[in-house]
């Protein structure tokens, strides 16, 4: 797993205000220019995980009345002050859907409230996220092997196949925003051009020696100097956010290229000793 560059995100709008409630003990906070949801307010990530309410420019306090700020918990906890004045953490309920995560709510240095949220209501789309992790995958280099190895014989059948890919997923996670994202792009189909103006689709990545290769190729006639042999590499790619369903995104495409030189093959008559 590792993390995405740092990405600033802000929201433009006006917040929707919705009620919420001090704990206990705490001093009051101004619900009525309170929102939980950070929808549609100015916000922009700092430190981390921590989404902060952005002043309007000129302005010396927001237009809600306190800097909101969207703490991310570590767990499914929910704070609760005690009568020292500490907060003790309890369990929240279950979350509304696995790309929910738990956030602490705060006006100014007063809590409010610990709230479930998704990570569209800070302005960030995971398939965004992920469409970029596909394009920075480490997709391995692809050449194509083949046998006999220099160069063909007219008439002799020769074997392909796709070096640097095995038919395992190639997978990659990122966890940020207070999210994790991971994409698998797997080898689903392979295409060939032998260059001699045969094709053959679906015939895979083939196999390296000792096996027979499922992907051979008859050439007719010598090559002047070399004939151009191609593998298209389909990859179907998935995503998913936390543990969520997998969704798919646009297959990707690899090419191999290799110049295999064919030479005709002739029969000699050998006097007899």
């Amino acid at each position: 797993m590792r993390l995405l560059r740092p990405v600033l995100v802000v929201i433009a709008g006006v917040g929707a205000l919705v009620g919420g409630s001090a704990p206990a003990g705490a001093a009051p906070v101004d619900t009525a220019a309170l929102s939980t949801d950070p929808t549609g307010a100015h916000v922009e990530l700092r430190h981390g995980d921590t989404w902060v309410e952005r002043r309007p420019k000129g302005s010396v306090t927001p237009t809600t009345g306190c800097v909101r700020r969207w703490v991310l918990s570590p767990s499914a906890v929910a704070l609760r002050i005690t009568p020292a004045g500490d907060y003790r953490q309890v369990p929240m309920e279950p979350a509304p859907g696995p790309e929910y995560r738990t956030y602490h709510v705060w006006c100014d240095d007063q809590y409010v409230a610990s709230v479930w949220l998704r990570p569209q209501q800070f302005g960030i789309d995971p398939r965004l996220v992920a469409e970029q992790l596909v394009r920075d995958l480490p997709y391995p280099a692809a050449t194509v092997g083949v046998n006999p190895g220099g160069r063909g014989l007219t008439g002799l059948a020769s074997w392909f196949w796709v070096d640097g890919y095995s038919g395992a997923p190639i997978v990659d996670t990122v966890e940020q925003f207070g999210m994790v994202v991971t994409v698998e792009a797997t080898p689903t189909e392979t295409d060939w051009d032998f260059g001699d103006g045969t094709t053959g689709n679906g015939l895979g990545l083939g196999t390296a020696p000792p096996q027979r290769s499922t992907v051979t190729h008859v050439f007719e006639v010598r090559a002047r100097p070399s004939y151009r042999v191609r593998a298209l590499i389909r990859l179907s790619v998935r995503w998913r956010l936390g543990a969520g369903p997998w969704q798919t995104l646009a297959p990707v495409l690899r090419t191999a290229v290799a110049d295999y030189p064919v030479v005709s093959s002739r029969a000699a008559l050998v006097p007899d000793r």
